[in-house]
């Protein structure tokens, strides 16, 4: 193959120099065609949300069946890619498929340039022929691509491996997060050193690569012999391409990143303002995704249009070859592996816009269903506490008629040792008395009214025994016993044992305690019986907690933490949430129970939850993490269970 080669004036230009203009021309080129460049981006766009949408859909359902779970959230969906030879599998399918769009895509846009340079004005479909009639080569010179990249990366990622395997593996992953021993500072060092490294052997062969679509493109060079020849003709010029790719990702990180921050501040500007109306709330979220996607797209196409006319800059500036395959005027034809296709561009662009209509609808039906879908248990939190005075006969009742699952109270032993069903450590929050709760007779606290203070209807309501608690409940609701821990206790767990069997209820009961040694002595009491351990600050490893179940404060309810609880077969109850948008959140990372002042409330979010399209599901999870305002403030007391 001959070539023009480069002007002697041309190989005289500093790296910098020559950088220079060929981003200059790169951006002239962008803003004498962005119209043109803007259609075929998102053309493509369209393309890979056609092919990508259902073939991510078919292989997530895949991978959870296979799984065994029969349903899985999103942050597991993506532990499962990573860390399964199944996952990994569909995950190298689904690069492969993206990275051959992609190097379509920038086909079309470089020939949309060089075209503009040789002072021929393309048309979108002119470009897409053109790339169609070239597609066979430019997926093979991809895979190659690929190949390679994975024959290069392989040393690097086994010693990465290794590095994880000698330094890593004799605790649990979590110890070295939390404590970070010399071990992972040591690893994190090593693994650095590797990381740089291979990202100095892709940058060095990248701009030796850089050739190779272009040459596939416009030549006729076969697709395996483009590499050598790409790294001919940048002989030379590596620096400068080096400069121009590390300029034009500082570009995109200077124009994406506060485009991006604006539109999430936007958002956090507006959630907390939202409240009471989900239709309301699913329009905003909606609204706001609708606005990201708009500048994703943006950013998007400024990136793909630069990145491709660099390229067909470096390509003309490496001397252009004596004949080029230049695209001709589309006239209703595709060309395709040789065969010649009669169709319309309106039929290309109707199909293609039926495909992504079909596509998101086929998606959103085979999803349905596959996340989140789980047995939620609700806690009344002290009864019905919102609507009565806590821990009182009146708001367990409450309870039973808003169909809790459990209620939840508090448990004391009084001076004379009778167990008493009450939260702080005196009554002065529910009837600004002193009296301490183990200082002070059953009698005397009994004599005190906790009603009046909530409202006169709650009048004579009085702290209740733990039995008289259990008979208020029986046949209504289960109920969940917290063993309070002042210091104080007697023969609490004895006590309550004794009670609960007495009423019957060992059946319907389980217990739990701030206080490990107290969960652990329940269950020395009664192993067959339910009891969980209470988290309210952060932890190392929750798999070292005992219990058969644990209730976080809500701040540490994070997916990693719920992950790992799960991991032992235990179930998560999260404290207290009364908003019903952050109930759903909570649902939405997996928690199998909310602990809350508002039963009712909670009943009503999960049916409206069931009801939701998944779509629907995401948005809102999408809306609370952005920091939608709850309806109901916490009470006082929440950072105490």
């Amino acid at each position: 193959m001959t070539s023009a080669g480069a002007s002697p004036a041309s190989d005289q230009r500093t790296p910098m120099a020559r950088a220079w203009r060929v981003l200059r021309d790169a951006f002239r080129a962008l803003r004498a065609n962005v119209s043109t460049l803007a259609w075929t981006y998102l053309l493509y766009q369209a393309i890979a949300f056609a092919v990508l949408v259902p073939l991510l859909t078919i292989l997530a359902r895949l991978l959870i069946h296979g799984s065994g779970a029969g349903a899985m959230v999103l942050p597991d969906f993506v532990r499962f890619l990573f860390a399964s030879p199944l996952g990994i599998m569909a995950l190298l399918l689904v690069s492969a498929v993206a990275i051959a769009i992609m190097a379509l895509e920038i086909a079309c846009l470089m020939t949309l340039g060089l075209a503009a340079d040789r002072g021929t004005r393309l048309r979108v479909r002119d470009a897409f022929a053109h790339g169609a009639a070239r597609a066979q080569r430019i997926l093979r010179v991809t895979a190659v691509l690929v190949v390679r990249l994975i024959v290069l990366a392989l040393p690097f990622v086994a010693a990465l491996g290794a590095t994880y395997w000698l330094l890593l593996t004799a605790h649990d992953i979590n110890y070295y997060l939390s404590a970070r021993p010399p071990q992972f500072w040591a690893a994190v060092a090593v693994g650095s050193v590797i990381a740089l490294a291979l990202a100095f052997v892709l940058a060095r062969r990248a701009t030796s690569w850089l050739l190779v679509l272009p040459i596939v493109v416009f030549e006729s060079e076969l697709p395996y012999r483009a590499f050598g020849e790409s790294a001919r003709r940048m002989d030379g010029r590596r620096r400068a391409a080096a400069i121009a790719l590390l300029a034009w990702a500082a570009g995109w990180a200077v124009i994406g990143v506060p485009l991006n921050g604006a539109v999430r501040a936007l958002g956090r500007a507006m959630a907390p303002q939202l409240a009471g109306s989900l239709a309301s709330l699913l329009f905003f979220v909606a609204l706001y995704l609708v606005t990201a996607a708009v500048v994703a797209l943006v950013v998007g196409m400024i990136a793909a249009s630069m990145f491709a006319l660099i390229l067909e800059r470096f390509y003309v500036d490496a001397g252009l070859p004596t004949e080029l395959a230049m695209p001709k005027a589309f006239a209703n034809e595709l060309e395709l592996e040789g065969r010649r296709i009669r169709v319309s561009w309106a039929a290309i662009v109707g199909g293609l816009a039926a495909a992504v209509v079909l596509m998101a609808v086929a998606a959103n039906y085979l999803m349905k269903a596959s996340w989140t879908d789980h047995p939620v248990r609700i806690f009344a939190h002290r009864g019905a506490s919102l609507e009565a005075p806590e821990n009182s006969l009146a708001a367990f009742r409450k309870a039973g008629q808003e169909h809790a699952d459990f209620v939840e109270l508090d448990v004391q032993e009084s001076s004379d040792g009778v167990v008493l069903v009450n939260h702080d450590v005196d009554l002065m929050k529910l009837a600004r008395s002193p009296l301490k709760i183990w200082q002070t007779p059953a009698a005397e606290l009994r004599a005190v009214d906790i009603g009046s203070s909530t409202g006169p209807q709650f009048a004579g309501e009085r702290v209740p025994t733990l039995a008289e608690a259990l008979e208020a409940c029986k046949g209504v609701t289960e109920v969940d016993i917290e063993l309070k821990d002042y210091g104080h206790d007697q023969q609490l767990e004895e006590r309550v044992v004794g009670i609960v069997e007495a009423a019957g209820m060992q059946d319907r009961i389980v217990t739990m305690s701030l206080n490990p040694k107290m969960v652990a002595r329940m269950k020395a009491l009664r192993p067959q019986w339910t009891s969980g351990t209470l988290v309210a600050k952060s932890i190392g490893d929750p798999k070292d907690l005992p219990g058969d179940f644990l209730a976080v404060q809500k701040a540490l309810a994070t997916r990693r933490f719920i992950r790992q609880v799960h991991s032992t077969g235990r179930p998560v109850y999260v404290w207290t949430v009364d908003d019903p948008q952050v109930m759903l959140r909570f649902v939405g990372l997996g928690v199998d129970g909310l602990i809350t002042n508002a039963p009712g409330v909670a009943r009503e979010a999960l049916a409206n939850y069931a009801a939701m399209t998944e779509s629907e599901r995401m948005l809102l999870f999408i809306m609370t993490t952005l920091g939608a305002k709850q309806e109901v403030l916490p009470p006082e007391s929440e950072l105490r269970p």
